[in-house]
């Protein structure tokens, strides 16, 4: 059976990153000019590099949009869908809003930061459900070779779950602007072989052992 590859990919940095505006579902978003630079940079690593890619799925959301245009010019992969379950958190009153309220908030209420709900959203624990569903389905697809476009929270999410780990370590796991996760999948075992490496770093790291 042929290895899998599987790519998660943080959407560029937005305009809203830039203000410590938490997005979730309730700002679309759009790419700041760093947030371009690094995705287009990313495309263009990935396709020198000979990355064949069957399907990219892709967020809802406008900024992963924007960043899967940008990402797919220099790819052209067959197959480019939305799935709803990349989608930024619903995280209700507190989107968009300042990113240290939820903080704030959960702790007002005594209740675990990874599994605040707001009324009518989710928690950390309900977007890392929906990634590991998506994954999971993804790994015992046909495709050999996938990029998943989403979000920080729910790709750092996805990450605990296959390293190991638990919400403690959620910062540990968060990528930053275009962060890049390399995923082989032998026999339904993820071996990771790159961990949320920036643009900048991705072409000399693309051919480096797996990370531990």
């Amino acid at each position: 059976m042929h290895s899998k590859h599987i790519y998660l990919i943080k959407h560029g940095e937005t305009e809203e990153n830039l203000r410590g505006i938490h997005q979730g579902r309730a700002v679309g978003g759009r790419l700041s000019k760093r947030g371009s630079e690094d995705i287009r940079k990313v495309g263009d690593t990935l396709a020198a590099a000979g990355v064949t890619v069957d399907q990219v799925l892709v967020s809802p959301m406008s900024r992963c949009r924007e960043t899967a245009a940008l990402l797919t010019a220099p790819l052209t992969p067959a197959d480019v869908r939305v799935d709803e379950r990349l989608a930024a958190k619903n995280s209700g009153y507190l989107g968009g809003r300042p990113r240290e309220l939820a903080a704030a908030e959960a702790t007002r209420r005594g209740v675990p930061i990874h599994q605040f709900r707001t009324p009518g959203g989710e928690s950390s624990e309900d977007v890392q459900s929906r990634y590991v569903q998506l994954w999971e389905e993804v790994c015992a697809g046909p495709h050999c070779t996938t990029i998943l476009i989403g979000h920080g929270g729910g790709i750092a999410c996805l990450l605990l779950r296959l390293t190991g780990n638990g919400f403690d370590r959620y910062l540990d796991h968060v990528p930053g602007s275009a962060g890049v996760t390399w995923v082989e999948v032998d026999d339904g075992a993820p071996r990771i072989r790159l961990m949320n490496v920036p643009a900048a770093e991705l072409s000399g790291r693309l051919n480096t052992r797996p990370a531990r």
